[in-house]
């Protein structure tokens, strides 16, 4: 199940947490860079679980100040993380507004290699009194002659009129183009026209488009009467002439006046409860509940994906943490959408131990892990 990794994650990392070492230098800039100690560390991302502090080997801690995200220098030394970089030019070097990288010989780009993870990349065949970034839309870039698309690949668009509706769509005086793939993609109506709904729908005077980034990565187009008939709701959901799209596929008989989102699958209106664009057709709607990402439940029914998983009892089931829940008959290990059944756990009395993580559960007799026995008493 989708959900089931992101947890297995957290419940790994949940058994060593780590403290930050002092307060950001300058939180606007960075906020990986600490002094504390008479020293300077790097943290990896703040506001996850794990937290570490590197210390910077060599590093000035008077005169070290953050000059982007995982860039700084002291009074010797440009840093990128807590690497120095002796091919850049202290003196002359800089983070520009919109985040370009240089110095007089240079533009630098972060290293796209693992194995060169620790140096910035010289840009070489872009012009370097013109060469920046464009605001807001990471690794593209332009000069006096080109658009980039990952800081240094020139796309065929034209450089004087280019510029973003989102960040899926871009247009020039020509074309409106598409961002599939790592490319762009070309597609043939009025620039002028075209207008942004949100970053994944635009429209035209005849068609909305939308691009679909989770599943297929491709564009539907809806046909429209009125421009004051369209209304979106929240991403991907749309309302067009008083019938309602989710990804740009119509969902068939909804009653718009009532539809409500549940979350980024689930949905109802006063008729109906929908898993994506499908009608679940055994849901109760007056007790149909989220319990857990794709997990719902109503009075006699438990959900997962939308299907109906026959097995369970869905009065007494419950979700112990993201991996684990029971009903009166079994404990379930939610690995996949049926969910499996973890033979001989007491029900009755499974919990997970804290201590060591929500892969681990226990009994009034055993523990387990992810579900396997590894503890019998």
């Amino acid at each position: 199940m989708k959900y089931l990794v992101k947890y297995l994650f957290l419940g790994v990392i949940s058994i060593s947490l780590f403290s930050c070492v002092g307060n950001p230098i300058d939180k606007e800039k960075s906020t990986l860079y600490c002094r504390n100690w008479g020293s300077v560390y790097y943290t990896n991302k703040p506001n996850t679980f794990v937290i570490h502090g590197h210390k910077i080997k060599g590093a000035d801690a008077k005169t070290f100040v953050p000059l982007a995200e995982e860039v700084a220098m002291d009074k010797n030394t440009v840093y990128y993380k807590t690497f120095p970089q002796p091919q850049v030019d202290r003196a002359s070097f800089q983070v520009k507004e919109d985040g370009t990288m240089r110095d007089k010989n240079h533009i630098y780009i972060p290293s796209s290699s693992e194995g060169e993870g620790s140096q910035l990349r010289i840009l070489y065949r872009v012009d370097l009194e013109t060469y920046g970034s464009y605001k807001g839309h990471k690794t593209w870039a332009y000069d006096k002659d080109h658009v980039y698309l990952g800081y240094s690949r020139p796309v065929d668009v034209d450089r004087a009129t280019f510029s973003f509706i989102s960040d899926y769509f871009m247009k020039d005086k020509d074309y409106v183009y598409a961002f599939i793939f790592g490319e762009l993609r070309k597609m043939k109506m009025n620039a002028d026209s075209i207008v942004s709904l949100s970053d994944r729908y635009i429209r035209d005077n005849k068609q909305i488009y939308f691009f679909d980034t989770e599943y297929s990565n491709d564009f539907m187009s809806i046909p429209f009467e009125n421009v004051n008939n369209i209304k979106l709701l929240a991403d991907p959901y749309i309302i067009v002439d008083n019938k309602m799209y989710n990804r740009g596929i119509l969902i068939e008989g909804v009653d718009v006046s009532s539809f409500e989102i549940l979350d980024n699958h689930y949905s109802k209106d006063k008729l109906h409860v929908y898993y994506d664009n499908k009608i679940i057709p055994s849901a109760e709607l007056a007790s149909f509940e989220l319990l857990q990402d794709d997990i719902a439940k109503d009075s006699r029914s438990v959900y997962s994906a939308g299907k109906k998983i026959d097995k369970v009892d869905s009065p007494t089931f419950r979700i112990i943490n993201p991996i684990y829940a029971v009903d009166k008959n079994h404990v379930y290990v939610l690995f996949n959408e049926d969910f499996d059944i973890i033979e001989g756990a007491d029900p009755s009395t499974f919990t997970w131990n804290q201590k060591k993580g929500i892969s681990y559960g226990v009994d009034k007799k055993n523990e387990y892990y992810n579900g396997r026995l590894i503890i019998k008493n």
